[in-house]
């Protein structure tokens, strides 16, 4: 096992950093297990995230990009009758991607906790992550970390385990 991240920051993305983070989700969309592809996320979905405050890169000690996420708030997905009613309001992590360089180092766990931090300042009740069924690695990884499979979906001609976690 790698040794675990410790300097690192998470930010706000600038519009510089969309192509560099479209290079990750890219390099992601090749694994067989990421649902992912050469048309999800494209460039106008990560510039839309970044634009609304919504997209945040983490950096490394020589500046390099090491992963990063979105949040989201989308009605399509809140809509799905699988969430429990009573832990919201919710935010949603979406297009959470890991540089290879730095995966099995904890980065991921740290991302997801930095998101979560920001959701809950935003007054959100709960986080929910969609996770392409095919993806192991992260069920695995999302059911480790105390999210509870809330149900399935069918969105975006995709088949979705639901997750979530309360936040407070």
């Amino acid at each position: 096992m790698r040794k675990a991240v410790t300097a690192l920051r998470i930010a706000p993305a600038a519009p510089a950093q969309v192509a560099p983070m479209l290079a990750l989700c890219r390099g992601a969309a090749a694994r067989p297990d990421c649902p992912w592809d050469e048309w999800y996320p494209d460039e106008a979905t990560l510039a839309a995230d970044q634009a609304q405050g919504r997209l945040f890169c983490a950096w490394g000690p020589a500046g390099q990009l090491m992963g990063g996420y979105a949040l989201a708030f989308d009605p399509e997905t809140d809509a799905l009758p699988c969430w429990d009613r009573t832990l919201e309001p919710a935010g949603e992590v979406a297009r959470l991607v890991v540089a290879p360089a730095w995966e099995n180092q904890g980065l991921g766990r740290r991302l997801l906790a930095d998101a979560m931090a920001r959701l809950a300042a935003q007054g959100c009740r709960s986080c929910r992550i969609l996770v392409g069924r095919g993806n192991v690695r992260a069920l695995r990884a999302y059911a480790g970390l105390g999210f509870r499979r809330a149900g399935e979906a069918r969105l975006y001609e995709m088949d979705f385990d639901c997750f979530e976690k309360e936040l407070f």
